[in-house]
């Protein structure tokens, strides 16, 4: 962003030219440029910048408000009818300078540092003000992964399906993920953000040829807290590659019970494996009976259906299930055991995941 050594330049300059003392100020009245005899009065300056003029003539002097939303006061001092053009037209140029300044790479690093709670609140908005963004209103964040495409390839894509909507942020986060900070209209609700992730997800796919996984956090009420809904599509995308890999959209939002073992701690997870399987290693699981299981749930403990998709004699289902019994002492017949299973396993799948993720 704009440094004060360049605005100190440029005021420097005007004054040289134009022959008249300028400085620059805060909107907490600390100068940021330029020099002057004397600073203006407290009282005054805040009632400038509390009111809705643009300028304020105090004697000799005049203060301007840089294009409203920059957060900036200039103040001229001089004598005669040139003060207020040229302290104009000063204010034109320190506008200029002030948009040019925000360049992609500018937008990119206060996206990375809010997002990552880098910035204090008062930074936020300001930064905020300089670049013309609104903090108001409700923003998602979307977190668009694919492991075998770098991150700039991803941006790119993204950006041109973003190109007609400028108040959104493309920005990278990781080696292979990109961030999308989308600012939801009034009307949008869940169904239009899963659309817009689904969009992601396949475009990006289609062009890059492979596999993308797209996660969207919940709504956050204004820009303050759009870093949660960053961290919740961080944890959605983990939550979804332990429990259901497959998925290419994930939504926070429909974690289900896979988000509540994800934030178990880890002595609890192997207290509760150790009472559900004793000494038993739930890799001895052979597929089929894992296949067999998995599909009895799916049909709700309907015996009839799981043996007509899975072509198998009622009977040998039961076997099947009764050979579970056996070997745990879990009939998933039963509604309570059969998710105590359910629950087990994926406290299982999670362990595997930290210890694979920590080799």
């Amino acid at each position: 962003m704009i440094s004060n050594r360049l605005l100190q330049d440029c005021l420097e300059d005007f004054a040289d030219i134009l022959r008249m003392p300028m400085a620059l100020y805060d909107q907490n009245g600390n100068c940021a440029a330029g020099e002057e005899p004397e600073p203006p009065d407290a009282r005054t300056f805040e009632s400038f910048s509390c009111s809705a003029a643009d300028m304020q003539a105090l004697g000799s002097r005049c203060l301007f408000k840089i294009g409203g939303d920059h957060g900036y006061i200039l103040s001229v001092n001089g004598s005669g009818k040139d003060v207020y053009p040229m302290g104009q037209l000063a204010v034109r140029q320190l506008e200029r300078l002030l948009d040019m300044s925000y360049s992609r790479e500018d937008r990119s690093r206060f996206v990375h540092d809010l997002l990552l709670d880098n910035l204090l609140p008062v930074d936020i908005a300001g930064y905020a003000r300089q670049m013309h963004v609104d903090q108001t209103g409700r923003w998602a964040a979307f977190l668009v992964e694919g492991k075998n495409c770098d991150a700039g390839d991803i941006q790119m894509i993204l950006k041109n399906i973003l190109a007609n909507r400028p108040t959104d942020f493309v920005t990278p986060m990781e080696e292979h993920a990109v961030v999308v900070l989308h600012r939801m209209e009034e009307r949008d609700g869940r169904k239009e953000l899963e659309a817009l992730a689904h969009v992601f997800s396949d475009t990006v796919s289609a062009e890059t040829l492979t596999r993308i996984r797209t996660a969207c956090g919940s709504p956050a009420g204004s820009l303050r807290e759009a870093s949660r809904s960053y961290k919740e599509a961080k944890m959605a995308l983990e939550v979804a590659e332990i429990f259901d890999s497959a998925r290419t959209v994930i939504a926070y939002e429909e974690l289900g019970i896979g988000r509540l073992i994800y934030q178990l701690p880890i002595p609890l997870c192997e207290m509760f494996l150790k009472e559900v399987f004793g000494d038993f290693d739930p890799e001895e699981l052979d597929e089929e009976l894992l296949t067999t299981i998995y599909q009895f749930m799916e049909n709700s403990l309907n015996l009839s259906e799981t043996s007509r998709q899975l072509y198998v004699h009622r009977n040998t289902l039961v076997y099947r299930l009764e050979k579970l019994q056996r070997t745990l002492g879990l009939d998933i017949r039963n509604f309570e055991d059969a998710m105590t299973f359910k629950i087990a396993m994926m406290v299982w799948d999670y362990m595997k995941y930290l210890k694979k993720r920590e080799d």
